[in-house]
């Protein structure tokens, strides 16, 4: 009788063998840029059912005795393993060095370039911005038309609205938006910014209360499958694990022209949208003005206000960077935009102007003044999160990633309170509690998110949830 004595079971091809075995065939395909990564993808499964078909084939061939078999197969396989393993770290050593292709802006210029056709949109944190500048007193004249007033001192409270990033935990604030809409408290926002999953809610938050069905539709009702497809087989060719396909898709879909035309006719009533990304070629914050975009009648407005959203909502390495077409005198090159969250985690100005000059130039004192409210929601923990890590490579930097942005989350909220302080305006926040318990599902998974939701809605609903003054750094 034939030995078959469960080779398929002995020799199973599990995943880190899988991988390596694109090792195999990536000795005989050319390590450059230009890789086919569906035609790897296809070689890879030719080899796989190839290696199979020869286990079967000796396994149903080999007549030793059933110990001896055993034996064989166990050392060939463990053999195997280690050399697909070494053959696995060599392929990622040698494509993970290789480059695609692009074309960035010349280091000497980049301070130059512009979306073409769509100028003056957008300003480097940290510098100021005469456009920007010149952009907010508008948007003081443009206020005083909607609302029919001549003068300062009749115009309404100023509200600002900072949404944090936060990843899938953004349906803790979409969620808190709608249960402060029902507590029928929640004002309309003459300012709102946006990092990250903080850049997904903005632009509904900033529409106001009827969009509060979109938010949570848009944070209830995903899954992981929803957001991005990991890159198994093809990533060692890429630049980054994940592809985001689906959540291009799902911005596609909410992000539409009637969208856009509701942030274009908000802006023309003296609001403004403001989304982060970081420029890494720059190494910079980048402010984008979204109603700029929407009012100006562009026929690529639409596409490169959702490249926006993308671009602040890709974690670097997990999801590819952004490519932003600009101009320079005619030439065109490329921009690499990722996370804003790289570079902060919240925002207001981010110093690309001078308050106390603006107001001047408003002719704004600090007793007409004190009508301005800052409101931030944190979507996320702010107090650090006690556990015992186990000594494993997997844990180890991702707890270390996180306690890392949480302290850049705590510095940003602190830096905002003294702004706020100095200029003498109402400073209020509220975040994700430390308390929370999240479920064991995993990122963006649905049961979570809606766990999320209903935290945040509950806690909408309540008076008295803002508290006025953050923790400080190390004492909190």
């Amino acid at each position: 009788m034939r030995n078959i004595v469960n080779f398929d079971k002995q020799c199973n091809i599990k995943r880190p063998q899988f991988l390596a075995i694109i090792a195999i065939g990536a000795v005989v395909i050319p390590q450059k840029s230009g890789v086919d990564s569906v035609a790897i993808e296809g070689i890879a499964s030719a080899i796989v059912q190839l290696k199979l078909a020869m286990h079967r084939f000796f396994a149903s061939t080999y007549t030793a005795p059933t110990s001896t078999v055993m034996v064989n197969i166990e050392q060939n396989t463990e053999r195997l393993f280690l050399i697909n393993r070494a053959l696995c770290i060599l392929l990622c050593l040698t494509t993970g060095c290789s480059t695609m292709p692009r074309n960035p802006v010349p280091l000497d210029q980049m301070p130059r370039a512009e979306i073409s056709g769509i100028p003056g949109v957008r300003a480097w944190s940290g510098t100021f911005s005469k456009q920007f500048e010149t952009d907010l007193l508008q948007s003081v004249q443009q206020t005083f038309k909607h609302v029919g007033i001549t003068e300062l001192e009749s115009m309404p409270a100023t509200d600002v609205l900072l949404l944090s990033g936060g990843g899938d935990s953004g349906a803790f604030g979409a969620g808190f938006m709608h249960g402060w809409s029902q507590s029928g408290t929640r004002p309309e926002f003459k300012l709102v910014t946006g990092i990250s999953t903080g850049a997904l809610i903005a632009p509904f938050a900033f529409l106001g209360t009827e969009y509060d069905s979109t938010l949570k539709e848009a944070f209830t009702t995903i899954s992981a499958k929803d957001v991005y497809h990991i890159r198994w087989l093809s990533f060692p060719w890429s630049d980054a694990f994940a592809d985001p396909m689906p959540l291009a898709q799902l911005i596609k879909r909410y992000i539409t022209k009637d969208i856009l035309k509701a942030i274009a006719r908000a802006h023309q009533q003296g609001r403004r949208l403001y989304v982060g990304t970081t420029n890494l070629d720059a190494d910079r914050l980048v402010i984008w003005n979204m109603g700029a975009i929407a009012i100006s009648g562009h026929p690529n407005a639409l596409d490169l206000f959702r490249q926006i959203i993308l671009a602040s909502s890709s974690v670097p390495g997990a999801f590819p960077p952004v490519l932003i077409e600009v101009e320079i005198d005619g030439a065109s090159y490329d921009e690499m935009h990722v996370d804003g969250g790289v570079k902060a985690q919240l925002f207001m100005l981010a110093a690309t102007l001078d308050i106390a000059e603006l107001r001047k130039k408003l002719g704004v004192f600090p007793e007409i003044d004190r009508e301005t409210r800052i409101f931030v929601i944190r979507n996320a923990e702010v107090g650090p999160e006690p556990e015992q890590v186990p000594r494993n490579l997997k844990v180890i930097p991702r707890r270390a990633f996180s306690s890392l942005i949480k302290s850049q989350a705590l510095s940003d909220l602190n830096r905002i309170y003294e702004v706020a302080k100095k200029h003498d305006l109402d400073f209020n926040w509220v975040a994700l509690p430390n308390d929370y318990e999240p479920l064991e599902g995993g990122k963006f998974d649905i049961d979570e998110m809606n766990s999320l939701f209903k935290l945040g809605y509950e806690i909408g609903l309540k008076e008295n949830v803002w508290r006025k003054v953050p923790p400080k750094i190390g004492q909190h």
